[in-house]
């Protein structure tokens, strides 16, 4: 069936409304059928995405033109080619997209690339929450730092957190050309994560700690299908990236790494996700290192497995890391977020953690934490 073919004129009236009915839809849902097959190109260029473009074109409907020659009369057909539409005012429309999944949401992972640097997206979670510690680090110290006068902590904080990132650059020349590539984008990242002693008023609710991270990130979209059929044992996600993290602190409060990471990701189901990152740190002359054995604390890399409800309203991580040594040293961490008020933007968050690293100056220090409070996007 197709629009070259002729039809009976009681079928040309139904065309009519349906045409019609098409023209109320609101703008970005109706395209010329030239408009909606460019879209569907322009979004699945690359030859690995052969298949996802062909989902695109399977995806685009017409007003529903049925084609018979009623008794067999084919000349009554020929005489009803005429009234057929001219082709500039057929129009197609677009069923709605399948759900992306998180990662797919959350770096871009099509090979659509039509955002710039002026384009600011959260990164990490932005969060406010209210904390409790079991176990202060009133006299933090490293090995090349000696212990710090007694801060006598509150056991409170107001922990928040600000995590943004923009696009660089994408569709990267020679990269996206590399085989089951399916997209290439160059981010920078900025983390800020901050502790305030905003429950102690006798000490004038100092700001204990601010921890700084920027990061550049080179993020490739892998194909994870054979045959059609999407595999959770082929990563769906490489991303390589540059960090600097450090308090900005004075001796001998001062603390700061830099590391090179790849991150691996898996989309083990529609629901659940696994990142997986080792890093590989920088290494410092020894008079500058304010934290030589970081990494006999914080180890060689993180894990996070991830998992949202279908209606993305529930989503609950787990962050695990471990130095992997006979003295062994951990950290968890697992974050509730709950949708409030069926506002997409503004979620119940939930935080319970222990071990060691809650913040870059306790990386040292070993406590159990919990939080409550409030946090924007995923």
């Amino acid at each position: 069936m197709y629009l070259g073919q002729s039809l009976p004129l009681h079928r040309m009236l139904l065309l009519s409304g349906c045409l019609f009915g098409a023209a109320s839809v609101q703008a970005d849902e109706v395209l010329t059928v030239e408009q909606a097959l460019l879209k569907c190109r322009t979004t699945y260029p690359s030859d690995f995405e052969a298949k996802k473009r062909l989902s695109c074109f399977d995806s685009i409907s017409t007003p529903a033109i049925e084609i018979k020659a009623e008794n067999g009369d084919l000349n009554a057909a020929t005489d009803a080619k005429e009234a057929l539409p001219d082709k500039d005012s057929v129009v197609a429309i677009k069923k709605p997209t399948p759900a992306l999944s998180y990662m797919e949401r959350k770096w871009r992972l099509t090979s659509a690339g039509d955002w710039n640097i002026t384009d600011i997206e959260t990164y990490k979670s932005n969060f406010l929450l209210i904390t409790n510690t079991d176990n202060t680090n009133d006299t933090p110290d490293s090995p090349s730092r000696v212990k710090s006068a007694d801060r006598n902590l509150d056991q409170q904080d107001l922990k928040f957190q600000l995590s943004l990132k923009t696009e660089l650059m994408n569709n990267i020349p020679l990269i996206r050309n590399l085989p089951y590539v399916t997209s290439s984008r160059v981010w920078a990242a900025y983390t800020q994560q901050s502790y305030w002693q905003v429950f102690d008023s006798g000490t004038s609710r100092p700001l204990r700690e601010n921890v700084y991270e920027p990061e550049l990130i080179l993020s490739l979209g892998i194909d994870n299908t054979v045959d059609g059929v999407q595999k959770a044992y082929i990563p769906r996600m490489v991303n390589l990236g540059v960090v600097h993290q450090s308090n900005g602190n004075t001796n001998p409060l001062s603390r700061s790494w830099n590391r090179i990471y790849l991150q691996t990701g898996w989309e083990l189901t529609d629901q659940l996700s696994l990142m997986v990152r080792p890093w590989w740190r920088v290494p410092e002359h020894s008079k500058d290192d304010d934290n030589p054995d970081i990494e006999k604390y914080m180890g060689y890399g993180d894990m996070t497995v991830r998992w949202e409800a279908p209606s993305e309203k529930t989503a609950v991580s787990l962050l695990l890391r471990n130095n992997l040594r006979s003295d062994n040293k951990g950290f968890a961490q697992i974050d509730l977020q709950q949708r409030l008020f069926d506002n997409p933007y503004i979620k119940l968050h939930l935080m319970l953690s222990s071990g060691y690293g809650e913040s870059l100056l306790d990386y040292n220090h070993s406590q159990n934490m919990f939080g409550v409070g409030i946090s924007l996007g995923e």
